[in-house]
């Protein structure tokens, strides 16, 4: 797996949509909000390591690739590169980021989504990461099914960079 490069050709087509929004009046393009669910997360980590004008923030729900919750549970093919995938954004990214996972994700389980957010750390990306406990019986679809939780979470998050309301 090759997650650098399929991250990226992701965060390109992010990039389109961030370029053409820039130039609709409704949108402040001087602060910008990434985010993403599963392998849309793990591209809004990309786009933020590309440090772009007006992007503020990026927000990583269950960010990742490779998994198989069928044929192994919690247990993403090739984590290792993943993590250095993670690891090498961690070097370019500046502006906050918030990453939320699941005690039970059945596609990326916790020791795994630890150790990316600790690469990224480790390099120099800035974030916070929240492991939340098990929901329902696969956490890996808290983004769509459990807004409840997760909304004041990320409100949170946005009223520390600035956003209100």
């Amino acid at each position: 797996r090759n997650f650098a490069r399929s991250f990226g050709i992701a965060a390109d087509q992010v990039q389109q949509v961030i370029d053409h929004a820039r130039h609709e009046p409704r949108i402040d393009a001087r602060r910008i909000v990434v985010a993403g669910q599963s392998y849309g997360g793990a591209t809004s980590i990309a786009v933020a390591a590309r440090n772009l004008p007006g992007v503020v923030a990026a927000i990583n729900f269950a960010g990742g690739g490779g998994g198989n919750p069928e044929t192994h549970p919690g247990e993403p093919c090739s984590a290792s590169i993943s993590t250095a995938t993670f690891g090498g954004y961690g070097q370019n990214t500046r502006v906050p980021t918030l990453w939320i996972y699941t005690e039970n994700d059945q596609y990326f389980g916790p020791r795994h989504t630890e150790a990316w957010f600790a690469a990224f750390r480790a390099n120099g990306g800035k974030g916070e990461f929240l492991m939340l406990p098990a929901f329902g019986g696969d956490g890996h679809r808290l983004f769509v099914r459990g807004f409840d939780i997760w909304a004041p979470l990320v409100r949170d998050f946005l009223a520390q960079q600035g956003f209100r309301g």
